[in-house]
């Protein structure tokens, strides 16, 4: 195997990492948001609970 095409094949995979990379970073990223609204909702729903049963 030659050094170009060993070079060119290094190209792809670093390309093909950092974009799994990015798209990971992302996920994680709205993830958290999704889960912190979730969170918000069932602590805003205990309280609404407390009140009613007041």
């Amino acid at each position: 195997m030659e050094f170009s095409v060993l070079m060119d094949w290094m190209q792809y995979f670093l390309l093909i990492m950092g974009g799994c990379l990015i798209f990971f970073i992302l996920m994680l990223f709205f993830s958290n948001r999704y889960t912190k609204n979730k969170l918000n909702q069932v602590e805003q729903n205990e309280k609404m609970n407390e009140i009613q049963r007041m």
